[in-house]
């Protein structure tokens, strides 16, 4: 298994590291250095000022890094031209995250080639994957820290790759994992005789999906055993859908993006069959916008912009995206749609759309944009029922107001009823939690179709204090008939999911 695996008892570590640091009350200074370059690092502990790293030379100081707690984690050569490069770390102090990483090349003057998240993981590894060149840096990608009914210490990251590439702002190391998919399985893939985790299994499962493909993880997580078999097939739709970005987070960057603009984004072949791109969403200072990102050649380039909307701060000065893209739902043609999450109006609907290189097409007379359409109503009324127990104090008018606001999101939703063929009658008034985590179509035809979604609903009692209103997990099934009105639904229910790995 992957090194990173085994970074579990990391936290221990740290908080040894934490007490000795806060039993220190004065400030340390340590000069090393890097090729032609001063290293400074002033370690106060945990007291303020925050520690703070330094690269200078000649009295000129060209990079600080400042968090909870910064290192130095290695200086050497990974580009291969002769210059040394240093990997200065930041951790943010908590029991086991986080860390972020940056790496300079010492040229005069330094240039930064990577800033790295690495969450639980505490440094990068440089090694020789292709056997040519530039060394690549193994990181951790733990965006399964915590999931599917795992604590943390059952979680396991998947492998990252960082490979130096060009890009339009020159070269630079950028997430490059899928072009190492035997790297990939030698980190994941385990022999039946291996003793097995949770979040082994489930690395090996995603990395399965990324490699493979998920018939075939489907079909590797058939053959495990109790519980393992049962979880990842109650999981596994989600699993697809939450790797769908995996190893692509940077193409924005190799098509000319500013490697530290944010972005987030969902993978899917929404061009042709088989052929991956990424529709993603970078955040500039007043607007976010959305292009297709795909493969030319060896390069990545931009699409023009899809969508492009107004971004807002809220009152910790974090950015608020009206609109971003959610999902990804493959189709008959084998291309895939995607779900656009929009709350410009003030609810939450789903817009269903198809991209091409040139632009994008929203979906109206079909049957995911009437799936579509039942999922952001229901939504919707879960949105402002929940409201009601937000500890706010309102006064009457406000109070009046969210009522209101509930009785139009039931209304709206009210129609869909007519389909409902649940044992027991579904209490709009009380859906207090209702999000789904993949959508696939099992039946896709010009005059048919069935949705299957896996979600969670929660309904509001008497008890309810909260506006984290507590769910199940089910799935939701929708059949569709086209018709001479075109799409509607004809039926539609709930049937709960099985398989937790702890079951209650």
């Amino acid at each position: 298994m992957n090194r990173a695996l085994l970074l579990l008892s990391l936290p221990a570590l740290l908080l040894g590291t934490a007490a000795r640091a806060q039993a220190a009350q004065t400030t340390k200074t340590t000069l090393s250095t890097c090729g032609a370059y001063t290293v400074k690092t002033m370690e106060n502990g945990f007291e303020d000022p925050e520690d703070r790293v330094t690269l200078s030379r000649a009295g000129v100081t060209y990079a600080t890094v400042t968090d909870t707690m910064v290192g130095v984690d290695w200086c050497r050569d990974v580009t291969g031209d002769g210059v040394p490069e240093v990997l200065l770390a930041g951790f943010s102090g908590g029991a086991h995250c986080c860390f972020t990483h940056h790496l300079y090349s010492l040229s005069s003057p330094p240039r930064k080639l990577l800033t790295a998240f690495s969450a639980h993981s505490d440094t990068l590894e440089a090694r020789q994957l292709d056997g040519k060149g530039p060394l690549e840096l193994v990181g951790s990608d733990w965006r399964f820290a915590y999931g599917y009914g795992m604590s943390f210490a059952e979680s396991a990251p998947l492998p990252v790759v960082y490979s130096l590439l060009s890009t339009p702002g020159g070269a630079r190391f950028v997430e490059n994992t899928r072009a190492f998919a035997g790297f990939m399985e030698a980190s994941a893939l385990t022999a039946p005789e291996d003793e097995r985790f949770s979040g082994g299994v489930l690395v090996e499962y995603a990395t399965r999906v990324l490699t493979r493909g998920a018939d075939a993880a489907d079909g590797w997580a058939r053959g495990l055993e109790a519980p393992f078999a049962a979880w990842l097939a109650n999981y596994g739709p989600d699993i697809q859908q939450d790797v769908s970005d995996a190893g692509m987070w940077d193409w924005p960057t190799r098509a000319g993006v500013h490697a530290d603009a944010r972005r987030s984004g969902i993978g899917g072949a929404f061009l042709a069959p088989g052929v991956r791109s990424y529709l993603g969403q970078v955040l500039g200072r007043d607007a976010a916008t959305l292009r297709l990102y795909r493969v030319q050649g060896s390069e990545v380039v931009a699409g023009p912009a899809l969508l492009s909307v107004p971004v807002t701060r809220d009152r910790y000065g974090e950015p608020v995206v009206p609109v971003w893209p959610s999902m990804t739902v493959r189709r008959a043609s084998g291309r895939d749609d995607a779900l656009l999450r929009d709350t410009r109006s003030g609810s939450v609907r789903y817009l269903p759309v198809r991209v091409s290189a040139g632009g994008m097409t929203e979906l109206k007379d079909d049957a995911l944009g009437v799936t579509a359409r039942l999922l952001g109503d229901l939504s919707g009324v879960a949105g402002h029922v929940a409201a009601q127990f937000r500890d706010v104090k309102r006064t009457p008018e406000q109070q009046a107001e969210v009522r209101r606001r509930v009785q139009a999101a039931v209304s709206r939703a009210q129609p869909w009823l007519a389909g409902w063929k649940g044992q027991e009658a579904f209490a709009l008034e009380r859906l207090g939690n209702f999000t789904f985590s993949s959508v696939r179509l099992l039946t896709d035809t010009p005059t048919r179709a069935q949705a299957v979604m896996t979600t969670t609903v929660g309904f509001t009692a008497a008890r309810t204090d909260s506006e984290y209103v507590n769910g199940e997990r089910f799935t939701m099934i929708v059949n569709l008939a086209r018709g001479a009105q075109g799409w509607g639904v004809t039926d539609w229910t709930l049937v709960p999911r099985t398989g937790e790995l702890y079951e209650e």
